[in-house]
């Protein structure tokens, strides 16, 4: 028996894709979840405005290269409006600035799901801010999603119960592609994720010195998309005297991402001790070292030992300790043993508890239990004769468009061509259908001034930084 085919959306302050653990869980909704789903997400510069993935359409917002507050609040007003201009069933947010936004329209009647995957990031002097946006997300929330069984039990107590679900992440373990890759000479150790405050990046720079007095090594840190954070770390590299054996580079190409982990001979994952309600973090990165066949050494904090065990599936450091991280590293490099060991049941701990397919069966559940029988949609009932895969769509802007009853919603623009800068599908044959809803559309209204005050997503497509 086929169930409602729901409509949600799902909104992340995160470049999609990326190698961000927003990325990752939006990602599992597109290719799991039984939905119309529309994602909202930030614009980057490779990034194109508007995306459509199967079925799923994505909203990336331009924020340019604005302070951070700045930027967040551009996105969290576009939020605000897409709620509004389409009656969703569940609203999916990932961070808390889309979660406040999301409390403003709640008489819309969707349900409110709240995904915590990822350590708080306010910049300094906004924790506060951040905190109450959190905390009344939490509060109004119809489900809270966390990543570990640490992060449900700082929610216990509170009068959450019956609302919190363990939903791990999960790699596609599969992507990884862990074949030798040729050994480069002088061991290599490569950090992957943000730069913030809670990754500890100055302990880990701290173990990189004493190991570096003991033996040749080369360090990458990367996967920090804002300049001025990359910016700080080098100069801290400098101060320490690392620059010649520490590099510090960006985001890596999702594609060459299972590459340049494989290339590495010890994988590191230091993290802070950090204690706030609902956070006991498993980096995204730290999964698919395991997927990759690489040997970890992490810091054990909640979160990561309910997957690492020491001397078992990687080796740990008390946060914090850059001497007890250094010696971890020089076991993991001199003892091939060892190594082996904990990399091949890392593998196995992965590939078997943490894959892309388990969180998708999680997410349904979870789906199920919030809006019975949406998850028993019958595929066999929609029309998917025309349906030709991962189409891009290309655009100089994101249009308002009318739908037949008045209101206002996002529509993709006429597809004039891939842009294969993101995909290599083929052209849609001419008078095909793009988008298997067939949302009705009418043709637009000339485009509104660019300013990211109009109603629905019109956000500016120019730099909010420059003045």
């Amino acid at each position: 028996m086929s169930g409602p085919r729901i409509r949600v959306m799902a909104a992340a302050f995160a470049a999609v894709p990326g190698s961000s653990p927003h990325g990752a869980a939006m990602m599992s909704m597109v290719d799991g979840l039984r939905a119309d789903l529309d994602l909202v997400t930030v614009k980057t510069e490779d990034l194109s405005h508007i995306k459509r993935i199967g079925e799923a359409r994505m909203f990336r917002v331009p924020v340019g290269t604005a302070p951070r507050r700045e930027q967040r609040a551009i996105y969290a007003r576009a939020v605000g409006r897409q709620i509004r201009a389409e009656p969703y069933q569940v609203v999916h947010v990932l961070d808390p600035w889309a979660g406040a936004a999301a409390l403003e329209p709640r008489e819309r009647g969707y349900a409110l799901t709240y995904e915590i995957c990822s350590f708080p990031d306010p910049d300094p002097g906004e924790e506060s801010l951040w905190r109450e946006a959190h905390e009344r997300t939490l509060e109004a929330a119809d489900r809270i999603l966390v990543s570990t069984v640490a992060a449900a039990r700082a929610l216990e107590g509170r009068s959450l119960r019956g609302r919190v679900e363990v939903v791990r992440p999960g790699v596609d373990v599969g992507a990884f592609d862990w074949a030798e890759v040729p050994r480069f000479g002088t061991p290599r150790l490569l950090y992957l994720g943000p730069f913030s405050p809670v990754r500890d990046l100055p302990t880990m720079l701290g173990a990189i010195a004493k190991v570096k007095t003991l033996r040749p090594v080369h360090a990458l840190i990367a996967g920090e998309r804002d300049r001025q954070r990359r910016g700080e770390v080098r100069d801290r590299v400098q101060r320490a005297g690392l620059a010649d054996v520490v590099e510090v580079r960006g985001e890596p190409n999702p594609r060459s991402l299972p590459g340049v982990v494989a290339a590495a001979d010890v994988c590191l994952a230091p993290a802070r001790d950090h204690r706030v309600a609902g956070f006991a973090e498993l980096p995204q990165p730290l999964l698919e070292y395991m997927a990759c066949y690489r040997p970890v050494v992490a810091a054990a904090v909640p979160g990561v030992q309910e997957v690492i065990r020491d001397e078992v599936e990687g080796l740990l450091h008390p946060p914090g300790d850059a001497g007890a991280m250094a010696d971890a590293i020089l076991q993991a490099l001199r003892d091939a043993v060892l190594r082996e060991r904990i990399t091949e049941a890392g593998y196995r701990r992965v590939r078997s508890e943490l894959n892309s397919g388990a969180r998708r069966r999680r997410i349904r559940q979870v789906y199920e239990g919030l809006v019975p029988g949406s998850q028993a949609h019958d595929p066999w009932s929609d029309d998917f004769e025309d349906v030709t895969g991962l189409i891009e769509l290309s655009t100089s802007a994101i249009e308002l468009l009318q739908d037949d009853d008045g209101g206002e919603t996002l529509a993709p623009p006429p597809h004039d061509g891939p842009d294969t800068s993101e995909t290599e599908s083929p052209d849609p044959r001419p008078g095909e259908p793009t988008h298997p809803r067939r949302a009705r559309l009418v043709p637009p209204d000339p485009p509104p001034s660019p300013t990211d005050t109009q109603p629905g997503l019109v956000v500016p497509d120019t730099d909010p930084g420059q003045r």
